[in-house]
């Protein structure tokens, strides 16, 4: 469809901008600012509606939640993920990396390395036939070395876009102690006392006895195929050194402000929780969304397990003076698009760039 947009509220890269028009012609930004558009354009009068860059979701794990929306009760991978795909688009999300875990559950099957790799290959399958664009994000749980050799076949098979590093071992990250993975486990994935314990003392021991040879050559491979790495509630000052050292470009969740502010000091990209941000505040305790943006330490967020609030945070940061609104709606469009080299490609509002763009009103 090729739509002359009028009377918007532009968000370009210099800031909004009034009463604009954007042409769009064979789904590309072909002119901002003329009145009017070659014969056979709709001319579309939008009376001030904001119009932005669509949203781009680093981080979100929502995609299990839709296939298996309780337990025991799972729905066929392509209803579920063309149905989440239409729910996405509504929330104004045109590009989502959808988080799939390998190796951090004793109980979630949808978190283990075959049904994990099952699920990025039907999305990749189904690409084309999406309303936005749908990739692959693979968190890795560092201590499972059984799931390399799968996500090296991911890579080889061009099935994953992005690849983090989380490490949910007990006494660091984001379980400082026992006690904190225990009451996490125990209601996250409904494990009793013991067998929160009993994962524990498994975890502890295989990454006691792990060197990190495995995620050097994860690394490696990521960085030779043109696979983004990203770091998972990073917390110390030696381990923000570390990932940096791996070719880490993101920082996810970072659970101190110190963590936060090196990340961002050594050129890395840092996100927070869209949640987090909107809620005021962590679920566990962590660093607040709110307090990285003001520090000037949070270049990105993301939706972790609820898309619709990315653009409610972006609206709230504005509302409530925490962060002008054009640089908070940057959190969720251009500055994705640059952590994942994409911003010759989408993010802004640029002649030449594809259209991803929203509609929405921001009064």
């Amino acid at each position: 469809m090729n739509v002359l947009i009028q009377n918007a509220t532009v968000l370009l890269p210099e800031g909004l901008t009034p009463e604009t028009s954007v042409l769009i012609r064979d789904g590309r930004i072909e002119a901002i600012g003329r009145d009017s558009g070659p014969p056979g354009v709709t001319t579309l009068n939008v009376h001030g509606l904001l119009l932005a860059p669509g949203l781009i979701d680093l981080h979100s794990d929502a995609i299990e939640k839709e296939i298996r929306p309780r337990p025991g009760g799972s729905f066929p991978y392509d209803i579920a993920l063309t149905e989440l795909d239409k729910r996405l688009a509504s929330c104004g999300v045109t590009r989502m990396y959808h988080c799939l875990c390998f190796g951090d559950s004793s109980s979630n099957d949808l978190r283990t390395a075959p049904v994990a790799s099952n699920i990025a290959r039907t999305l990749r399958e189904l690409r084309d036939d999406f309303l936005i664009h749908n990739r692959v994000h693979v968190r890795f749980e560092v201590s499972d070395v059984d799931c390399t050799d799968t996500i090296h076949s991911l890579m080889d098979e061009g099935a994953m876009d992005l690849l983090s590093f989380m490490d949910h071992t007990p006494g660091q990250g984001q379980f400082t102690c026992l006690e904190h993975f225990k009451a996490y486990y125990s209601q996250a994935e409904h494990l009793t006392q013991e067998q929160a314990v009993t994962l524990a003392q498994t975890r502890m021991e295989q990454r006691g006895s792990l060197g990190d040879d495995h995620l050097y050559g994860l690394a490696d491979h990521a960085l030779a195929d043109g696979v983004t790495l990203a770091s998972h509630d990073d917390d110390t000052r030696e381990k923000v050194d570390w990932v940096h050292e791996l070719g880490v470009k993101i920082s996810e969740f970072p659970v101190t402000l110190e963590a936060a502010t090196i990340a961002h000091e050594l050129g890395m990209h840092v996100l927070m929780g869209a949640p987090n941000v909107l809620r005021g505040g962590s679920l566990t305790g962590n660093l607040g969304g709110r307090e990285a943006i003001q520090a000037g330490a949070c270049t990105l967020m993301g939706s972790d397990y609820a898309p619709m609030t990315l653009l409610h945070a972006a609206f709230a940061l504005a509302r409530d003076g925490v962060h002008p609104l054009d640089q908070s709606l940057a959190l969720i469009s251009t500055h994705p698009a640059e952590a994942m080299g994409l911003q010759h490609e989408t993010g802004s509002i640029r002649e030449g760039l594809a259209a991803d763009l929203i509609l929405t009103d921001h009064s």
